[in-house]
C-alpha cells in the first residue's frame, strides 16, 4: 500500500497570518522571536514575505503563538478596520494602537470562522436589509429609520427584541472581549457574507441595544466613511428605539424618576431618554442641563441603577451555527479545532463553548497543547 507523505507547510503558509496571529494575542516582534527561539530580523522578514519558512519555523511559529499551525495556511483574506470605526478611533486618542490592532485581528479570526461555519447551513434571512442614500433623504436619518421599522413590519413603540430583527434579517450578530479597545460594537459589510456586527459582550444591556442600533445605522446608510457618519449613526438608532410620533408625548416634564420608570419599557438608558427628550424638544435646556447634573450628581453617567438593568439579548443565529456543527454534524472538539485553526481552550472562551469529549488540549507540566495540523 502506498503510503501519502504530508504535503510541506511553506507550500501553504501565508506570513501575513503570523503577524495578524500574534497582534490577537497583543505581542510585538520581539516577544514572538523570543518565544519561537529566532532571530527578530528573521522574523520581520518572514512576516514581509521576504524570506521563505521552514517547517521547523512554521512549528516553532504555532507552539510560541499557541495555535494550531494550520491556522497559519487558513485561505481567509486579512481585512482592516471597518469604515465606522476609523472615526470612532480618532476620538479615543488614548487608546494605543497595540489594543486596536488586538481587537481587529480578533475580529478577523471571528470573520474566517463565520464563512467556515456558513459553508455547512443554509440560511434564508426572512426580512429585506435595506440600503439607503442619505442624499436622496436630504441627510434625514430618522426618516430612513422609520423606514427600516416599516421593513422589518416593526410594530409601534419599543423594540421587543433587536438583534432577534436583526438577525431575521440576515445580519450575524457576534459578542467580544472588547474592553481594553473602549469601543462598544463595529460592523462590517465583507463580499460573500451576511451584514456582520461584532458588540462589546461587558456592555450592560440597554447600551448593547443602542450599539447595535448604531451599527445597523452605518451598514443601511454609508458606503464610505464621513465625518458626521457617527452622529448620523446616533440619530438613526435613537428612531429606530425611540420613534418621534411613539415616544415624544411621554418625554414632556421629564424628570429622572420618570426616566428610571420609562428605561425598561424601551430598553434604553436613562441618559439616551433624557437625549432624546432635549433633540425632541420636549424639555428645554434648562432642564437637560438640571437632569444631566442630577445624574452625575447620583452616579449615573457612570453607572445607572443596577434594579433597572434588563436581560441582554442573546445571538441565535451565532449559537446555532456552532450547533449545527457539534450537534447536527457531530463535530468533536477535535474537529472543531482542524476547521476553526484554534486550540479548543480558546475556541471556547471565543464562544462559550464546552468540551463534548473526544480530544481535549490540556497542557502538563507547562508543555504547550499538541498542535494538530487540519486534514
Amino acid at each position: 500500500m502506498e503510503l501519502k507523505t504530508r504535503q510541506p507547510l511553506a507550500e501553504t503558509f501565508r506570513p501575513e497570518l503570523v503577524s495578524l496571529r500574534r497582534r490577537m494575542l497583543g505581542l510585538g516582534q520581539i516577544q514572538l522571536a523570543e518565544r519561537a527561539g529566532i532571530a527578530q530580523g528573521t522574523l520581520s522578514k518572514l512576516e514581509q514575505g521576504l524570506r521563505p519558512a521552514t517547517d521547523d519555523v512554521i512549528e516553532k511559529l504555532g507552539v510560541a503563538l499557541d495555535c494550531p499551525v494550520s491556522f497559519f495556511c487558513r485561505t481567509e483574506r486579512v481585512y482592516g478596520a471597518p469604515l465606522s470605526a476609523h472615526p470612532m478611533f480618532r476620538k479615543r486618542a488614548a487608546t494605543g494602537q497595540k489594543v486596536i490592532d488586538k481587537l481587529i485581528a480578533e475580529i478577523n479570526v471571528r470573520i474566517g470562522h463565520v464563512r467556515t461555519l456558513l459553508e455547512s447551513a443554509d440560511i434564508a434571512p426572512e426580512l429585506p436589509f435595506p440600503h439607503y442614500d442619505l442624499d436622496d433623504f436630504n441627510g434625514d436619518t430618522a426618516h430612513i429609520a422609520r423606514n427600516v421599522r416599516r421593513a422589518w413590519y416593526m410594530p409601534s413603540g419599543p423594540v421587543s427584541n433587536l438583534v432577534e430583527y436583526a438577525e431575521r434579517a440576515g445580519c450575524i450578530v457576534a459578542f467580544c472581549e472588547m474592553a481594553d479597545a473602549g469601543v462598544d460594537g463595529i460592523s462590517y459589510r465583507v463580499a460573500g457574507l451576511p451584514p456582520l456586527i461584532f458588540l462589546n459582550k461587558d456592555r450592560p444591556a440597554d447600551r448593547q441595544r443602542f450599539s447595535l442600533a448604531h451599527e445597523l445605522g452605518h451598514l443601511v446608510m454609508h458606503d464610505y466613511p464621513t465625518p458626521s457618519m457617527e452622529e448620523e449613526a446616533d440619530q438613526f438608532a435613537s428612531e429606530l428605539l425611540m420613534p418621534a410620533d411613539d415616544i415624544g408625548p411621554y418625554l414632556g416634564n421629564l424628570t429622572l424618576e420618570k426616566a428610571a420608570y420609562m428605561k425598561p419599557f424601551w430598553k434604553v438608558s436613562m441618559a439616551a431618554l433624557i437625549v432624546r427628550a432635549t433633540s425632541l424638544h420636549r424639555i428645554d435646556s434648562n432642564k437637560s442641563q438640571w437632569l444631566w447634573r442630577q445624574m452625575s450628581s447620583r452616579g449615573y453617567r457612570t453607572q445607572e441603577p443596577q434594579a433597572l438593568d434588563f436581560a441582554p439579548e442573546t445571538s441565535t443565529v451565532m449559537n446555532g451555527l456552532i450547533n449545527n456543527l457539534t450537534t447536527n454534524l457531530g463535530y468533536s472538539d477535535e474537529d472543531l479545532v482542524g476547521a476553526l485553526c484554534l486550540h479548543f481552550e480558546e475556541l471556547a472562551r471565543l464562544y462559550g463553548l464546552r468540551p463534548q469529549g473526544g480530544l481535549r488540549l490540556v497542557k502538563q507540566d507547562g508543555a504547550t497543547p499538541k498542535q494538530i495540523a487540519r486534514n
